[in-house]
């Protein structure tokens, strides 16, 4: 009887053991700093992307800025003319662009963004109350998207519904648990059993 009950407190300990809930500690933890990324780092010219960041206020006001970096988005052309040569480019940055938009209650926002010129550009967002920034920077590169003709359009499709295979791996992982615990209590009786009739 003291072996049936130990077999079967050790095969219910083995079946259980990770149904028990983690215990935290009631800790308010910082915020976590504020970071932005882009859903594309390099694009089309005309391509749309996203825009998006979190680390803000709730419903705070944002500024988004887009700002040209590297070449070519940020030079001219060469001069040449009646006498008056510049044998390299001559830097003519073009202005940032600026943006309003908003965070939601999370502190996150989510902004789509579509450059036509080729180049670098540095987007960040400023939030108007609490000053924090966020910025990534994206590539335009390659010739201009018609709106029809996206390659990318196609993946962005449906979401994929279907099992994972680490759903079907872990349920294996469980039911051998479960049979090694039922055999182990079938085992622990037939000796139990075997004992006491000898």
């Amino acid at each position: 009887m003291k072996k049936t009950l130990a077999a079967i407190t050790l095969a219910g300990s083995m079946a259980l053991i990770g149904a028990v809930p983690a215990m935290a500690v009631n800790t308010t933890y910082p915020a976590p700093p504020a970071n932005a990324a882009v859903s594309d780092g390099t694009v089309g010219p005309g391509e749309q992307f996203v825009f998006r960041g979190k680390g803000f206020k709730a419903g705070e006001g944002l500024v988004i800025k887009v700002t040209p970096g590297g070449r070519p988005a940020s030079t001219g052309a060469s001069v040449n003319g009646r006498g008056m040569s510049v044998t390299g480019k001559i830097t003519l940055p073009l202005a940032p662009q600026e943006f309003s938009s908003s965070a939601n209650a999370n502190g996150e926002f989510s902004f789509p963004v579509s450059i036509n010129d080729t180049g670098v550009y540095t987007l960040t967002a400023t939030g108007m109350e609490s000053g924090v920034t966020a910025s990534a920077s994206v590539t335009v590169q390659g010739a201009a998207i018609n709106g029809a003709s996206n390659a990318n359009a196609s993946a962005n499709g449906l979401a994929d519904t279907g099992a994972d295979s680490n759903l079907m791996i872990w349920s294996l992982v469980g039911a051998g648990a479960l049979a090694a615990g039922v055999t182990s209590v079938v085992v622990v009786r037939r000796r139990a059993k075997a004992e006491a009739a000898a």
